[in-house]
């Protein structure tokens, strides 16, 4: 079948060959590649955070080959393959290949500084038995990859395992990816899922874990494997040499080890039947364009790029009337609510805290333990609070996206038929909005060893971990911490009943104090974010229009030389695809 496969791409790439359309015959070229060799390739796909590189260490039983961490990694794909010793090599797009080690890898990828547009990926090498037969190659659902890039990937994968974090499970962001990307391009028939971290999912709780993406999958129409995984007791239980079946290594390990390799040649088939179908698509999606363009007179386009540059005052109130959004929908949808719960949040802690303190009569353990309790209360309700903003401006920024693709639409008018690919290849991820899709929480890596009085400062840390928006004052948080004199002193003598309450309301008055400034800082930190949507969403019109511009000069230079090729771009519409379709058909 490989040789089948061959021919038939082949003959795919003469059809996009006729059409000169870079994107159709890039695609083409990259599927050739990776379905000509034997082994196995194994896609693993989540968001960062998730696990994916504890997951890949876990499958190739090496633990510690790539370095994790709490901090957000670069969405730069990485393959790994068999070699006889650990190598590393990262290819820049410009062509540039340079050799790091193993040990660098984590700080590379974890670097600020690391732009992972400017590079094509990472190649990871190393001895282990599994990497004779398959290849690995780990990817991030928060790379931003347009639509044909992430063709590219799938069409060149035989089995993909997508890993969802237990804790904070199916985000707008993966739930999009599955459905728009995922499920149309690869489907769900051959992937598992993979439910990472469920060892910090309370026991009584798992079940229902795992039934809510069940949940969602039969939405769906699908079921595909389901397996609550721990990294982390994988990884412990691998370096001891005693697996157990508690982390979920066990089923892993049969699935990739076992059942996989006993379905290669029918998954590699599937696999290449699939991509030569993704290919096909490809080609004709593009021949439908150029006929809708012939189609469309060169006098109309021209009548239709004069409309657009003439368009200055349309474009302008468009951009005003969004902004306007915006800024109703940050003020009264989250600030001031965010404000109002705040400060209920902050009554209800200072009105709780008596009944939680007073029974104490152990100081020792009062001073020990009261500044964590507080710090862990705060810490949850940010936490959560901040996840809930995170959905709204994930579903803010598709609004957005939405209401310029319908003015988009009604810009082009009765030209919108012939020119429906202008309006569905819109795309915000190529602009400044897409900097507004916020990542998941990362952990606070704030210690719980702080004193009561210090509890302002740490709040302020923590909203500026957890809160995507950012830019909080951190210099204001540094500077409230140390402030706790009080308890630093009562540590060193007695405590008795009265200190005991000058203890309870010093805190009380240090929590309404620092959720004055809190709330203040809130206040700055949602007006900037105001002004930077604002700014974003003028750059997400004039950037889009810009390139609609561009597309019709194209367009309008390109027209003459389609019309010439008409009959032949017929031809390939009416006989070859229709051919082409019918041999792909019989490949399954």
């Amino acid at each position: 079948m490989p040789e089948t496969i061959q021919f038939f791409l082949d003959r795919i790439k003469e059809a996009a060959d006729v059409l000169r359309e870079s994107t159709a015959i890039d695609l083409i070229e990259d599927v050739k590649s990776r379905t000509s060799t034997s082994k196995l390739q194994i896609l693993i796909v989540g968001s960062t955070g998730s696990g994916r590189f504890s997951v890949a260490n876990c499958i190739l039983e090496q633990p510690d080959l790539l370095r994790t961490s709490p901090i957000a990694k670069a969405a730069i794909g990485v393959d790994i393959n068999y070699g006889e010793t650990v190598t590393v090599e990262v290819s820049a797009k410009k062509g540039i290949r340079e050799a790091i080690s193993i040990e660098k890898l984590k700080t590379f990828l974890t670097n600020p500084d690391t732009e992972a547009s400017k590079y094509r990926g990472i190649e990871v090498m190393t001895n282990c038995d599994l990497l004779k037969t398959c290849q690995l190659r780990i990817e991030s659902i928060n790379a931003k990859r347009s639509d044909a890039e992430w063709k590219e990937v799938l069409a060149g994968t035989d089995y993909a395992i997508l890993v969802l974090n237990a804790v904070a499970l199916l985000s707008e962001q993966e739930v999009k990816f599955i459905k728009d990307t995922l499920q149309p391009n690869f489907g769900l028939e051959r992937i598992a899922i993979l439910l990472n971290q469920i060892d910090r999912v309370p026991e009584d709780e798992r079940l229902s874990v795992s039934e809510q993406v069940r949940t969602f999958l039969w939405s769906l129409e699908n079921q595909p494997p389901l397996i609550e995984f721990s990294a982390t007791q994988a990884s412990k239980a691998i370096n001891s040499g005693s697996v157990t079946d508690n982390s979920g290594y066990a089923a892993l390990s049969h699935l990739v080890k076992i059942d996989l390799v006993e379905r290669h040649s029918l998954l590699k088939s599937a696999a290449m039947r699939q991509a030569a179908e993704i290919c096909l698509t490809e080609v004709e999606e593009e021949a439908a364009r150029q006929n809708a363009l012939i189609a469309t007179s060169e006098t109309e386009l021209q009548e239709l790029l004069a409309q657009i540059n003439s368009q200055s005052q349309w474009l302008e109130s468009r951009i005003q009337r969004a902004q306007q959004k915006i800024e109703i929908f940050i003020n009264t949808l989250i600030k001031d609510e965010f404000i109002v719960e705040i400060e209920g949040f902050s009554l209800a802690l200072r009105q709780q805290l008596p009944d939680e303190v007073m029974p104490i009569k152990d100081i020792t353990q009062l001073k020990r333990h009261l500044p964590g309790y507080l710090v862990a209360v705060w810490e949850e309700f940010l936490k959560y609070k901040v996840d809930v903003i995170k959905t709204k401006l994930i579903q803010q920024t598709e609004q957005i996206s939405q209401t310029f693709e319908n003015d988009l639409k009604q810009l082009l008018g009765d030209k919108v038929t012939n020119l429906q690919t202008l309006v569905n290849s819109f795309d915000s991820t190529s602009t400044s909005l897409k900097n507004f899709l916020p990542p998941k929480s990362s952990k606070t890596l704030v210690r719980p060893a702080l004193t009561i009085l210090q509890l302002g400062g740490l709040i302020m840390i923590v909203v500026a971990a957890f809160n995507p928006p950012a830019n909080i004052l951190l210099a204001y948080g540094g500077a409230a911490i140390g402030s706790g004199e009080l308890l630093r002193k009562l540590r060193h003598r007695e405590i008795g009943e009265a200190d005991r309450q000058a203890i309870l309301s010093s805190a009380i008055e240090e929590i309404q104090n620092k959720g004055k400034q809190i709330k203040q800082q809130v206040e700055c930190q949602f007006d900037e974010l105001t002004e930077k949507m604002k700014q974003a969403t003028a750059d997400l019109y004039k950037e889009q229009i810009d390139r609609i511009r561009s597309t019709l000069q194209d367009d309008i230079a390109y027209h003459r030389e389609l019309v010439t090729k008409k009959e032949e771009i017929d031809k390939l519409v009416s006989v070859t695809l229709p051919e082409l379709k019918q041999i792909v058909e019989q490949l399954g």
